[in-house]
């Protein structure tokens, strides 16, 4: 009787729990009646909207991410496959398709024989550019050493450095002047390269013409030369290679005018101070390096 009347003043809690279960098992049994009307499905209006606005929402997603693919793809490239320069952030490298003047019987201004008028063709190339100042904040991105020749700091500080693919250049204008057929007119002026002893000069060519090798090397390019059906005068066609061919080019003359605008002043207008000694430490070469 004790237990009884202990039981019905505090209750057990687990008894009330499964008088719990068993109300929700008698409420979801299948003969009993809901409580309220189920909830009716969204209509075919409403599922077509949803699509369409879906769609519309992917196409303009996917737009976009093509737009910016397409707008970044210019700078990843070039800064995946080129040494990084003050150059890649102040002019911007852009690719862009160019056809070459591949031919090989029609000549152009950089092809002519010694004289002015070539000079003038490769000059405007820039060629013959003096060095950039490179600032001092760029250097390391830019694979300049600490101890590489400095400017001093009363003349705006920074590394004088000159554009690779300009000295290509310069190395390719003078194996043109080196040419049988135009070396006696370049030897005869005596300037630039030409004004010093022979075998000098002659490291200087074979120096061009390996640093040339090298760059075609390492940026191999890997498009292909078809062939084209020609017949000489009198004669059956014969297959023969077509050098014009398309090619994916960087904004050569933006680069250029870019190191035009920087170069530094001549070094006969230079005070003698213009450049910093060494410092001890320093790497300072005992021979040409």
């Amino acid at each position: 009787m004790f237990g009884l009347s202990s039981e019905k003043q505090t209750g057990d809690p687990s008894l009330e729990d499964h008088k719990h279960l068993l109300a929700d098992d008698d409420c979801s049994s299948l003969d009993s009646r809901p409580t309220k009307q189920a909830a009716r499905g969204p209509s075919w209006t409403a599922t077509i909207i949803t699509v369409f606005c879906t769609a519309a929402i992917s196409a303009a997603c996917g737009a976009f991410a093509v737009q910016h693919g397409r707008l970044s793809a210019d700078d990843f490239s070039i800064r995946h496959t080129s040494q990084y320069s003050p150059i890649i952030k102040d002019v911007g490298v852009k690719y862009s398709p160019v056809k070459f003047e591949g031919s090989l019987m029609k000549t152009n201004d950089f092809r002519l024989d010694a004289g002015p008028e070539v000079d003038a063709a490769w000059k405007s190339l820039g060629a013959d550019y003096r060095a950039a100042r490179i600032p001092a904040e760029e250097a390391a991105r830019s694979n300049l050493a600490p101890d590489q020749v400095k400017i001093s700091e009363r003349y705006g500080g920074g590394y004088p450095a000159n554009v690779e693919g300009l000295h290509h250049l310069h190395c390719l204008n003078l194996l043109r002047k080196s040419l049988a057929w135009n070396f006696d007119y370049y030897q005869k002026q005596g300037l630039g390269p030409f004004s010093n002893d022979a075998h000098i000069l002659k490291h200087h060519v074979t120096h061009c013409l390996d640093i040339i090798r090298q760059q075609l090397m390492c940026t191999v390019d890997v498009g292909v030369l078809g062939q084209v059906w020609y017949q000489p005068p009198g004669s059956s066609p014969e297959a023969f290679v077509d050098f014009n061919t398309v090619h994916k080019c960087r904004n050569f003359d933006a680069v250029r005018d870019w190191a035009e605008k920087h170069q530094l002043p001549d070094a006969k207008d230079c005070p003698i101070d213009y450049l910093e000694l060494p410092k001890e430490g320093d790497r300072i070469f005992h021979t040409v390096p």
